[in-house]
C-alpha cells in the first residue's frame, strides 16, 4: 500500500518504508527525527510545475497529468516501477511531503 503523509505526522509501524519526495533536500537531523528512510527529492514535481500549481490549485487533474508525464519521461522511471512492484507485493511505502494539502 502507498500512503501519503506530512513529514511531521506521527510515525506508524504501518508506514513501512518512509520516503521524502519533495523537490528540496532534507537535513540529516530532520531525516532522523521524522524517521525518513530515503530522500528522493529528484522525483518530486519540478519547480516550474510546482509554481504553476501554486497559482492553479483548483486544477489538480491537470497538474496530476503533467506530473505523471514528467515522471514517465524521466530517468527514474525504472525505480518508480520498482516501488510499484514492491507495493503490489504487499510492502507498505509512505511518501512524505511538506505541503499543507497532500
Amino acid at each position: 500500500m502507498i500512503e501519503v503523509k506530512h513529514f511531521l505526522d506521527e510515525v506508524s509501524p504501518q508506514d513501512g518504508c518512509r520516503i521524502w519526495v519533495e523537490p528540496i533536500g532534507l537535513t540529516l537531523d530532520l531525516q532522523e527525527w521524522c524517521s525518513v528512510d530515503y530522500v528522493l527529492a529528484h522525483i518530486g514535481p519540478p519547480p516550474p510545475l510546482r509554481q504553476w500549481f501554486d497559482h492553479h490549485p483548483d486544477d489538480y487533474e491537470c497538474f496530476r497529468g503533467l506530473y505523471h508525464e514528467h515522471l514517465s519521461q524521466g530517468p527514474y522511471k525504472r525505480r518508480l516501477h520498482r516501488l510499484a512492484v514492491d507495493t503490489a507485493c504487499g510492502k507498505n511505502i509512505t511518501l512524505l511531503h511538506d505541503e499543507d494539502d497532500p
